[in-house]
């Protein structure tokens, strides 16, 4: 090999995955002798999962490592050199990667030097994290667990939150509970609450941490202001609820927050779009799939339907929901109905509630169905109808159908889509080529 491609140089992920996928390993080998590091690594993992001795994928490897694709590389190489039982070599490696806060080469660097008994390391570790916003504190934390070092750890990260350091608090909850410590735990989740604009992750981790050891709490949470996480505690202690089986418990955590969106629309007689830049966004579409799912799940299903079809004016995006939940019950007459109701009801752009419809199709395997749809919608000659129906057959139908849709010299996905079809087509050398050929738009 003379040199590394670069990544604009090498073959695309998905077209390497493929013609995994489809055996061409003699492709794959070739292009890495090539300097193809997409294809090597490929290879690399394909040959240590057939058994092959790590000394046979290091030399695959080794030509990359002082390339620019040292930071990735490096990874694996380091992996494969500490299994063939050089970790010293490995650890060195990893060093400079993981001072750099790579994050691979940091969790591959502290796992080694746990499994070597150097906690302190990952110790020191940590404290260069917490020195380095950009380094993956989270990583040294974790292996920390089970040392009985959790009381340094504490301390380390109250301090650096008791200096400014902000987005500290769920690690430092997380170690609080598994050293028991539950009541500290939660006053520090819940103070980072309380404190202006919350994180998502924050909310939602104090909801399970209550779910797990205080029930009652979260349902005190669940009832608290919005602005305090509130929907996630909700969210949460309906899932508990239903974890002890009690069902109605449960929906009725879910219902009120799904009858208020509906009631929005309502009084203001808005579709979506209009309620939402008038009332700041309040139309929600996870709730309405949570409640949905849920009776679903229990088998409720006309129930979960009123809902999902309610709040479908208000929100159109749970058209698919809708959708997907008839055709899993062999409603297919009904999911068409519900199309066309919220498009005469509601939205001005029908094209693209037809497309829900085949999305619909698509998530639940009716590929054929979706494909025939297509082929037959009235905007099929152009537009993203035309490009779903050609994804739809690379992925689903004859692939010379697809090929004899998509132009060899497309751009962007279609030309991801076209070598995709070549490789279904048994012409994976083909499919290198036309990945290969420059569009017009980049040739000089």
């Amino acid at each position: 090999m003379d040199a590394a491609r670069s990544p604009r140089d090498g073959l695309p992920r998905m077209v390497v995955r493929l013609l995994a996928e489809h055996g061409h390993l003699d492709l794959l080998r070739r292009e890495a002798d090539d300097g193809d590091y997409e294809c090597a690594e490929t290879l690399a993992r394909l040959l240590r999962a057939r058994g092959e001795p790590p000394a046979t994928v290091l030399t695959l490897l080794r030509p990359f490592v002082g390339t620019d694709w040292a930071a990735r590389v490096v990874d694996d190489y380091a992996g494969y050199l500490a299994e063939s039982g050089d970790v010293d070599a490995a650890m060195v490696m990893l060093r400079p990667y993981a001072d750099e806060g790579h994050p691979e080469a940091v969790e591959r660097l502290g796992t080694l030097l746990i499994q070597q008994g150097r906690a302190d390391d990952v110790l020191a570790m940590l404290r260069q994290g917490l020195d380095d916003y950009m380094y993956p504190i989270d990583v040294p934390v974790e292996l920390t667990r089970g040392l009985g070092r959790d009381d340094e750890v504490i301390e380390l990260l109250r301090s650096r939150i008791d200096a400014g350091r902000l987005g500290l608090e769920s690690l430092l909850a997380s170690v609080l509970e598994r050293d028991g410590r539950l009541e500290e735990a939660i006053a520090a989740l819940s103070d980072g609450l309380r404190e202006g604009p919350y994180n998502v992750a924050d909310a939602q981790h104090l909801a399970d941490l209550l779910a797990r050891h205080d029930p009652a709490a979260l349902a005190q949470f669940a009832a608290g202001d919005d602005r305090s996480g509130r929907r996630y505690g909700a969210h949460r202690l309906a899932r508990w609820y239903e974890e002890q089986g009690r069902i109605d418990s449960a929906v009725a955590v879910l219902a009120p927050r799904v009858a208020r969106v509906c009631r929005i629309h309502e009084q203001h007689g808005l579709p979506h779009y209009a309620a939402a830049a008038e009332l700041g966004r309040v139309v929600r579409q996870d709730e309405p799939c949570l409640l949905a799912d849920l009776l679903a799940r229990h088998g409720r299903v006309d129930e979960a339907v009123t809902v999902l079809r309610t709040a479908a004016v208000a929100e159109p995006a749970l058209l698919r929901p809708l959708c997907v939940l008839l055709i899993e019950h062999d409603r297919l007459d009904e999911a068409q109905a519900a199309v066309a109701e919220v498009v005469a009801e509601v939205w001005p752009d029908p094209v693209r509630l037809r497309l829900e419809w085949i999305e619909a199709l698509v998530e639940c395997g009716r590929y054929e169905q979706a494909i025939a749809e297509l082929r037959a919608d009235p905007e099929a000659g152009s537009g993203y109808a035309r490009e779903r129906l050609a994804a739809l057959l690379t992925d689903h139908g004859p692939p010379d159908e697809a090929i004899a849709m998509l132009s060899p010299t497309a751009e962007g996905w279609s030309r991801m889509l076209f070598a995709k079809a070549l490789i279904r087509a048994g012409r994976a050398e083909e499919a290198i080529a036309a990945t290969r050929a420059r569009p017009a738009t980049e040739q000089v």
